[in-house]
């Protein structure tokens, strides 16, 4: 019989001194791994931006001297470099939920709409959206055509909210830039105007100018987003067969429309807001309250059975049923106002979903009396000018 051998057993100094090398083996790899995942970081951070969608645009940005980057560069998303991503930045009270963009930019889904009202422009303006950016609101929408990106500028800076946490969306005039060089100088003077480096979404206002001149104002921003100067981009009033003859001419498809959605808009752009979302394009809707003229010659006091019946069944007012009903179709609101007490009940609305059901019960009512300014329609635009593109619109 064979008897086993066993090795023998290493002194009390060779342990110590084998342990010893383990350790040091296993800090240089640890080492090793450290300074591997940091060269990466800073290969991330170093990388520009990828080539432009159209070498056309490229070369037209770079003659019209509008090329310049804009903004701290701090990772990149969807063509041009910027700030991370901010995309649940609000309270959870001021934003039942965020609309998420084709590119995975998180928007907020209750912003603050300064069109078409008195208290649009100068200190009214001003005090209203530091009003609603104290509040926890955090999406201005503005426009070229408002003429008050000064004071929503100013309002942001004196909010002391980091701009990461904003989200600022423009757009570019058709009535005053037709050209794509026009167009580039617009972009540079309303980021001077609100005085930040980039837009969250630069849009352009509507389709008015016709399909070739408006394909051309597409191109410019196409490269805007490039360049770094808006992370998203995307058109306002424009109809399905628009939003198809710019991707036709461009490749682009928009991130988002904005459009006037509301229970009683006219069938055919409803229809349109269900294509956006088969789509991947986002729904703004604008007018979602009625309008300042509604609520000027009392309104608020004619809304339709439905939405009082809604509203005292969830414990809501009226106006915060609208705006549960646009949410509900997947749209984000912009409701504007004056008043600190509307800005706050717009913000903070009960957490509820209204059900099908429900939504359709808003839909089948009668548009209350008032509801819109008869020169510029109920459903504007109306059936016809959602089915053919670029006709005239009632207002632009």
């Amino acid at each position: 019989m064979t008897l086993p051998t066993y090795a023998p057993r290493p002194s009390p100094a060779a342990e110590r001194a084998s342990r010893a090398r383990r350790t040091a083996l296993l800090a240089v790899a640890i080492g090793g791994l450290t300074v591997l995942l940091s060269l990466l970081v800073l290969a991330g951070r170093s990388r520009g931006p990828p080539p432009p969608h159209s070498p056309s645009a490229s070369a037209s940005a770079s003659a019209s001297g509008s090329d310049r980057q804009r903004g701290p560069l701090s990772g990149t998303l969807g063509g041009g470099r910027f700030p991370p991503v901010p995309a649940l930045a609000l309270d959870e009270a001021a934003a039942p939920n965020t609309i998420r963009l084709r590119s995975g930019l998180g928007m907020p889904a209750i912003g603050y709409g300064t069109c078409c009202r008195p208290s649009a422009k100068g200190e009214a303006v001003y005090s209203s959206t530091l009003a609603y950016l104290k509040l926890g609101g955090r999406l201005v929408d503005t426009a070229m055509a408002y003429r008050n990106h000064v004071d929503i500028g100013r309002a942001a800076k004196d909010s002391g909210i980091p701009r990461p946490k904003l989200w600022i969306t423009s757009k570019v005039a058709p009535g005053k830039v037709k050209t794509y060089g026009e167009c580039l100088k617009a972009v540079d003077e309303i980021l001077d105007e609100l005085d930040t480096e980039y837009l969250d979404l630069l849009l352009i206002h509507t389709p008015k100018l016709g399909k070739e001149l408006t394909i051309e104002l597409w191109r410019c921003l196409i490269e805007a987003k490039r360049l770094g100067k808006s992370r998203a981009i995307g058109v306002s009033n424009f109809n399905r067969g628009e939003i198809q003859d710019l991707v036709e001419g461009t490749g682009e498809m928009p991130e988002a429309n904005e459009i006037q959605y509301h229970p009683w808009s006219a069938p055919k752009w409803k229809d349109l807001a269900k294509w956006h979302r088969e789509n991947e394009v986002a729904t703004i809707a604008y007018t979602s309250l009625g309008g300042s003229r509604f609520h000027k010659e009392g309104g608020a006091s004619r809304w339709p059975p439905p939405a009082k019946i809604l509203a005292s069944r969830h414990s809501a007012t009226e106006a915060q049923i609208l705006l549960k009903w646009a949410l509900g179709r997947g749209a984000a609101v912009i409701p504007g106002s004056g008043s600190k007490a509307h800005i706050n009940e717009n913000l903070l609305l009960p957490k509820f979903e209204l059900t099908e059901a429900e939504l359709t019960s808003i839909e089948k009512a009668e548009a209350p009396e008032a509801w819109w300014d008869t020169k510029r329609g109920p459903m504007k635009y109306v059936n016809e000018e959602a089915d053919l593109p670029w006709v005239k619109r009632k207002n632009g």
